[in-house]
């Protein structure tokens, strides 16, 4: 309601926080608000209409913000009361594909501006896309065709999470981009493996495998490494994921295999 009453005089940086901050507000779900829907849509106008204007951050935000939401309302076949919120949002953007233009727009948005992007937005931006599972056409190429080339020319200043995460939305979008998955291999291999979490583990080496871009060398490096560690903080899941990878990759890791069975068994 606050972001409706004083959209005028709203920033661009403000409108961005506004959908950053909307999934975290779906989980509160406080008093049903009658007019939700009709707020909602002159947010989304007012955000396509100025979306050209947004700065590389603003875009990130809003993008990731918006299909966290989408995320979040989709999930499983949960019904919900018509007024309720969930319901509301699921209506306008799952249901009347309102995120298919929104994207749309920050994709044809991003385009001109990509080599302004720092690690961070850029992988909020491509993140944001493999979680709706879009891959918008852009003057003969994709999004995910040009944002690949510039997260070659500044992959080393990626952190753990931005890489497993943009590594993960190539695959779910079914992106394929052989230089950016050997170029990315060869970082994260020389990179400190301490500072990868074990879900960017997991998810990396699902990634390389599901994409059919099995870097030999990079899985014996996290293999090594995950050999030498406790598991004690890998979930179930992400063993399975890890088990998985390498034998789908075809990649042999005897060490690693029975670590993993005697931690499970």
């Amino acid at each position: 309601d606050l972001a409706r009453r004083n959209l005028d005089s709203m920033s661009n940086r403000d409108i961005a926080a506004f959908w950053s901050g909307l999934p975290r507000l779906l989980h509160k779900r406080g008093a049903q608000d009658p007019n939700l829907e009709e707020k909602l849509r002159c947010v989304i106008g007012t955000t396509c209409t100025r979306m050209h204007s947004f700065q590389c951050r603003d875009l990130a935000q809003t993008s990731l913000g918006i299909a966290k939401t989408i995320s979040q309302v989709s999930r499983g076949n949960q019904q919900y009361c018509a007024d309720d919120p969930l319901q509301i949002i699921r209506g306008l953007f799952v249901k009347e594909s309102q995120c298919l233009s929104i994207f749309d727009s920050i994709a044809s948005s991003t385009v001109n501006m990509l080599n302004e992007f720092e690690a961070r937005h850029l992988s909020n931006l491509i993140y944001s896309f493999g979680l709706v599972e879009r891959n918008p056409d852009i003057g003969g190429e994709t999004l995910f065709d040009v944002s690949g080339k510039t997260a070659v020319r500044i992959l080393q200043t990626f952190k753990p999470q931005e890489l497993s995460n943009m590594l993960w939305a190539f695959v779910k979008v079914d992106a394929k981009n052989s230089r950016l998955f050997q170029e990315t291999g060869g970082v994260i291999s020389g990179m400190d493996l301490d500072s990868f979490k074990p879900q960017e583990q997991s998810n990396i080496l699902w990634s390389f495998s599901k994409s059919g871009e099995a870097n030999p060398e990079l899985f014996r490096v996290l293999g090594n490494h995950i050999v030498a560690r406790r598991l004690n903080d890998f979930q179930p899941q992400h063993l399975s994921n890890i088990a998985w990878a390498f034998a789908t990759a075809g990649v042999s890791h005897p060490i690693l295999f029975k670590k993993i069975r005697d931690h499970i068994a």
